[in-house]
């Protein structure tokens, strides 16, 4: 039986128990109830009634007893029974009281009495007329007296019927507690069978879910029998396999964990040792007992073998790095090696004990910086010193109060720029290295010399003296790279021009290091005027030179503002043809204060600040404005300086002011220096064939003042050359004549035409026609004028060619077109 329904059996049983003693009490109480009823009605509302009527009786009776004689005498109603009829009417109330008290009574023999007093008295009330006073009188007392009987019967009644309702209640009670028992030993023997039922198969259950919770998986449970308890021993059987179950699966994952866990920390501690051992750093670990703990194998690679568990003082063989070992606060510090390695380490202390050392060779590190110091401070090409290190030791020097004299010479290698470009930049490169092998050579120790940048070189001299010192120094340089150099296959030849600078006694402490290297740098300018392979003192006077030279510079920004600049045109004349071939533009500048400025003042000024450009570009579209209104047959020519050649927009602005002008490019001849192609070479031809694309001719100014003009004709080919006015001047000279000869001879091969520039004499005109050269320019045959005076200088060189009407053809022609240019 399942325990819902044991515990349903003995909730009906109870329930019966309950519902027989409820019925039997409500049984004995009803009896009860029953019994007082009669007791209240035959007793108390009967008795009630009876002494209700005894006392209007007796009420009654007091009426005919108190009146007197007098009263009764004066009336005869009383005698004849009119009185009763006057003082009875209580009579009805007491014969309604008997019939009350004898409708009630349950006691035959109390009601058969009470109906015959009822009669008596309705009887007597029917016949008190007839009645005299003394009869009513009696017949009142006798009722009276039956009246008191029937009292004390139902007196005796209601006391008989108390006694039954005690024993009915005694014996009711008596009978309550015997079932009241006999429900409490059924309510116990079915809690006892329920009990013995339920409470096992329960406690069994308690105890194997006690001991599942407690962690017991090994309880025996058999189920047995049917219903609750049977299934919750078997879910408790269930879940106990089950639990097992999964504390099996759990420790399995535990244990591929743990097994997957020695993996990872295996294959984590090898990565650490991966990582550790490949560091470039080495490191070492060591405890709060200065035992070594952990190690990688660049330390060991470092510092030799050992053991875990050494000391820190036995870790390192070598006694001068021991101390690096000891224990103490953070640090971190170089040291170096007996064996020169250089050593970096850091110290990292440990809260819990002990400390971590870290250890880098830094030695090629340190090499490197070196190497980086000394290339800060010298120069990579010569291993000279530097700018940075010159001026710093110059610097030292003038502070240097001990120091009585400190000289500066700077120097610039004459012809350089020409090996470097005729043999390239390796040729040009060891020739560097080995002057500065040379300068070297004719210093003194003390001497600083240093490299301040291309050819250029520097010499700082200390002591006293250094003045004079410094100029025997100077000669000595000179004759030194004076000699050839040989440079692999080539043999060079090379110069020196040296400027020097002085500072010494109470003036050193007013000099500064640029003052200083000015006035070197000022010499020098002036030993590379004076002819190069020479050396110069700073002399006052170079400064004043160079304040002139800035004023020049400043007055020439304004002069095209101020209407300052002008052309001048000086003709070409063909000697052979007699006539005029073209004019050169030559710019020239009259200031408002210190009047004419000669172009060799302010045409170098112009190269060097830049503002060659702007005024390049004016003198350009000037002369082609100006000639565009000329003659078909005169050609203009005009100069383009190296440093316009520097502009990518050169082209372009020519190409442009022949647009605007309206010029003929064929009547457009521009003339570019020998120096020009020592540049780049390349950018300057590309330049120079997109000129004569356009059109344009290409004339070679100063011919044979260079080193390599025959390489360049051979590049480019010019459409005329012009002889430099130095060799005409010499003409005389057999050096001069030879080269004026071989620059006929070559023009005539390569089918280029050639002038002569410089021309003043008639002996070099002549010499020049006797070579073969017809073109000629120069003072001989007219000064540069302004344009609206070369008219007349056209007509006097005509004239000086005997030019008349009758003449020959060309000449002729020649005056033809002089005679159309005047009118012009």
């Amino acid at each position: 039986m399942s325990i819902r329904l044991k515990l349903l059996a003995g909730s009906l049983v109870l329930t019966l128990v309950t519902i027989v003693l409820g019925g039997y009490a409500h049984v004995s109480q009803r009896e009860v109830g029953t019994l007082a009823m009669r007791i209240y009605d035959e007793t108390f509302l009967s008795l009630d009634h009876l002494r209700s009527a005894q006392n209007a009786l007796v009420e009654l009776r007091a009426d005919y007893r108190m009146l007197d004689s007098s009263a009764l005498a004066r009336n005869d109603e009383l005698e004849s029974g009119n009185g009763f009829a006057t003082y009875g009417r209580r009579l009805p109330h007491i014969i309604a009281d008997l019939e009350s008290a004898a409708g009630r009574s349950t006691s035959s023999a109390g009601r058969a009495r009470i109906e015959a007093l009822h009669a008596d008295l309705v009887a007597l009330q029917e016949g008190s007329p007839r009645l005299s006073r003394r009869q009513l009188l009696d017949q009142l007392l006798r009722i009276d007296r039956e009246l008191e009987t029937a009292v004390e019967t139902f007196a005796d009644d209601g006391l008989r019927l108390r006694r039954e309702i005690g024993g009915l209640v005694s014996a009711s009670m008596h009978e309550m507690a015997v079932a009241v028992a006999v429900a409490a030993a059924i309510a116990l023997a079915a809690s006892v069978l329920l009990s013995g039922m339920i409470v096992p198969p329960l406690n069994r259950a308690v105890k194997v879910a006690k001991a599942i919770a407690e962690g017991r998986l090994d309880n025996e449970i058999t189920p047995g029998g049917r219903g609750e308890t049977a299934d919750l021993l078997g879910a408790l059987a269930t879940m106990q396999d089950g639990i097992a179950a999964q504390l099996q699966r759990i420790q399995d994952l535990m244990a591929a964990q743990a097994k997957t866990y020695d993996h990872r920390i295996a294959l984590q501690n090898a990565r650490f040792q991966a990582a550790l051992n490949n560091m470039s750093q080495g490191l070492c670990m060591f405890d709060e007992n200065e035992r070594l703990v952990v190690f990688n194998r660049r330390f060991a690679q470092m510092f030799g073998g050992f053991r875990l568990g050494a000391s820190a003082s036995q870790v390192l063989l070598s006694p001068e790095i021991k101390h690096i070992l000891a224990p103490g606060t953070d640090a971190a510090f170089t040291h170096e090696l007996p064996d020169g390695r250089v050593i970096s380490m850091t110290r990292q202390m440990i809260p819990e004990g002990g400390w971590v050392d870290t250890f880098e060779d830094i030695t090629e590190r340190r090499l490197a910086e070196r190497r980086l110091s000394h290339m800060a401070l010298h120069d990579g090409l010569t291993g000279l010193p530097n700018r940075v290190q010159f001026r710093e030791t110059l610097a030292a020097a003038l502070r240097d109060h001990e120091c009585r004299g400190v000289a500066v010479l700077c120097l610039d290698l004459d012809g350089f720029k020409t090996v470097n470009d005729a043999l390239g930049h390796p040729v040009g490169d060891a020739l560097l290295k080995a002057a500065a092998g040379r300068l070297l050579g004719a210093t003194e120790e003390g001497d600083l010399v240093a490299r301040l940048g291309g050819d250029e070189f520097a010499v700082i001299r200390r002591g006293p003296g250094a003045a004079e010192t410094a100029e025997a120094m100077a000669r000595s340089m000179i004759a030194l790279l004076a000699e050839p150099f040989r440079l692999g296959d080539h043999l060079v030849t090379a110069g020196v021009s040296v400027g020097i600078a002085a500072s010494g006694g109470a003036h050193r402490a007013e000099m500064c290091v640029d003052t200083l290297i000015k006035n070197a740098d000022l010499a020098l300018y002036r030993a590379k005027s004076d002819g190069r392979g020479t050396y110069r003192f700073f002399e006052p006077e170079m400064d004043r030179r160079l304040q002139a030279r800035r004023r020049i510079e400043l007055d020439l920004r304004g002069a095209l503002e101020r209407g300052e600049l002008e052309l001048h045109y000086q003709p070409f004349v063909d000697v052979s043809a007699r006539t005029v071939t073209g004019v050169e533009a030559l710019l020239r500048w009259t200031h408002k204060e210190r009047g004419p400025v000669s172009p060799a003042e302010f045409i170098p000024v112009a190269e060097e600040s830049g503002l060659i450009r702007p005024l390049g570009l004016w003198v350009l579209r000037e002369a082609c404005r100006q000639a565009a209104a000329w003659p078909q047959w005169l050609d203009v020519s005009v100069n383009l300086s190296p440093v316009q050649f520097r502009t990518d927009s050169l082209v372009g602005d020519v190409r442009s002011i022949l647009a605007e002008t309206g010029l003929d490019p064929r009547r457009l001849q521009l003339e570019v220096t020998e120096s020009l192609l020592l540049q780049d070479t390349q950018s300057v031809l590309v330049k120079l064939q997109a000129f004569r694309d356009l059109g344009i001719r290409i004339s070679m100014d100063d011919f044979g003042t260079g080193y390599s003009s025959l390489g360049y004709i051979s590049k480019f080919p010019f459409d005329k050359i012009k002889i430099d006015q130095s060799f005409v001047r010499d003409i005389e000279k057999p050096d001069s004549l030879a080269i004026i000869r071989a620059v006929i001879g070559l023009s005539r091969a390569l089918g280029i035409a050639v002038i002569a520039e410089g021309v003043e004499t008639e002996a070099q005109r002549d010499a020049l026609r006797t070579e073969g050269c017809h073109e000629m320019q120069g003072y001989f045959f007219a000064k540069p004028q302004p344009a609206p005076e070369l008219a007349g200088s056209v007509l006097r060189i005509a004239r000086g060619f005997g030019i008349a009407e009758d003449a020959l053809p060309d000449a002729r022609q020649a005056g033809e077109r002089t005679s159309a240019f005047a009118a012009a």
